[in-house]
């Protein structure tokens, strides 16, 4: 009688089990991120946005923007803020966003070493830019300034290494698990003039939010940028 007790009792927790939907896991944490940029005159079209991709490099959607910066044309814009709420965040995870890196972010690159080299990645891009057709989202022609840094999304803590295809620039970079802010910076060594240093690593979370300067639009992999004046700056 007592097994069959336990048997019943079993029974009876798998049918709850099955009729009690599972819990969704919590959003990741809303992101606020400050950015600054050459003075722009402050038109009604102005617009800062985050940009996230699919696997084949075609746009996938828009996600977080610091909304329209202005109206009056006399009036000068130089910093703004995009906001990342994290239900927008938790859905590019699940979308075509996310993809292998290794074969993916390093396709084309030479001597690729990627551990873990399963880990996949989901890349938020920051543009600002002039929507002059009003569709909310940037046009290669509407583009004004963009930075190298990055907001990135890994399935898994890793680190990695390549060589551009045409051997003058070398990159590693090491980053966190979950949503981090990805800092963009380029040395030149002098001893190898033509040669250029990358690095993309996962800044502390105090810092980020110290404020990312845009740029106008440069190569990733020979753009010069720094960490100055307390400012995260990309690729200038």
């Amino acid at each position: 009688m007592k097994t069959m007790n336990v048997i019943r009792l079993g029974g009876v927790g798998a049918l709850c089990a099955l009729l009690t939907a599972c819990p969704s896991p919590p959003p990741p944490a809303p992101m606020g991120l400050t950015f600054t940029f050459p003075d722009t005159p402050a038109v009604d079209t102005l617009r800062l946005s985050g940009v996230a991709f699919g696997a084949n490099g075609q746009y996938l959607q828009t996600i977080g923007y610091g909304g329209y910066l202005g109206s009056p044309p006399s009036n000068v814009a130089n910093r703004a803020n995009v906001y990342l709420d994290g239900y927008s965040l938790q859905n590019l995870q699940k979308s075509a966003c996310l993809s292998p890196f290794k074969g993916g972010e390093t396709d084309g690159m030479r001597d690729v070493v990627v551990t873990p080299d399963t880990v996949q990645t989901c890349n938020v891009y920051f543009v600002l830019y002039n929507d002059l057709n009003r569709n909310g989202r940037p046009e290669s022609t509407e583009e004004l300034y963009q930075t190298h840094s990055i907001y990135s999304y890994a399935s898994e803590a890793f680190t990695y290494s390549f060589t551009s295809a045409d051997g003058r620039t070398t990159e590693s970079g090491a980053r966190r698990k979950g949503w981090s802010l990805v800092a963009h910076e380029v040395r030149q060594p002098s001893a190898t003039p033509g040669r250029y240093v990358v690095t993309m690593n996962s800044v502390p979370e105090a810092d980020e939010r110290l404020s990312v300067r845009l740029h106008e639009p440069t190569n990733r992999l020979i753009s010069q940028g720094a960490l100055l004046g307390g400012n995260l700056s990309g690729a200038k």
